[in-house]
């Protein structure tokens, strides 16, 4: 994944975890889903799971089903630091991305 690409999906989540809007836990989580595919089965990601490792440190978060009980989300510790310590983005840094 390209760096520009990757730092999209999560100046999205940030600016999103930052907003009081209805629904905000549903966005965030279509982000997530919008750039982490579908989810693999248990069994498909028993065998990638090298694959899907190298991929959420690339900066792409995966996803493993289990059983159909719920979803497994791979992300880089990086990765969800950043979401989660940095501030979110100012409302200038985001019209600016806008505009480019």
């Amino acid at each position: 994944m390209t760096g520009a690409k990757e730092s999209s999906w999560k100046l999205v989540v940030k600016g999103l975890k930052s907003k009081v809007l209805a629904g905000r836990k549903e966005l965030i989580a279509q982000v997530l889903k919008d750039v982490g595919g579908d989810a693999a089965p248990i069994r498909q990601a028993r065998r990638a799971l090298l694959t899907m490792s190298v991929d959420a440190l690339s900066g792409t978060p995966r996803f493993i089903d289990v059983y159909g009980e719920g979803e497994i989300c791979l992300i880089s510790f990086d990765d969800l630091l950043d979401i989660l310590a940095d501030p979110p983005p100012t409302l200038a840094e985001v019209m600016g991305r806008v505009t480019r």
